[in-house]
């Protein structure tokens, strides 16, 4: 989580805007646990949101509480047969 409390720091462009922001996330964890903050703060990580309100919505929505989609998933090739077009097909 510290990890996430810096980027937000260094995305606002204004200091003081960044430390309320800092305070209003940090204060999650006395409402919902620092489990569920944390896994919050993994989830905007990966959308590469730095902010209070991003937070707030994965808490509000319980997005937090859902596994982190795989990267690896999204990458993977198409699996290879035969009715498959490759692009000499449309050349």
């Amino acid at each position: 989580m510290a990890d996430y409390i810096t980027k937000v720091l260094e995305y606002k462009t204004y200091p003081e805007q960044a430390y309320k922001s800092c305070a209003g996330i940090l204060s999650f964890a006395r409402r919902v646990g620092a489990k569920r903050l944390i896994n919050a703060c993994r989830w905007a990580d990966s959308y590469g949101l730095y902010n209070y309100p991003a937070i707030e919505k994965i808490l509000n929505n319980r997005q937090d509480e859902l596994p982190l989609p795989e990267d690896d998933a999204a990458l993977q090739d198409m699996p290879q047969h035969e009715n498959i077009r490759g692009k000499e097909y449309f050349n």
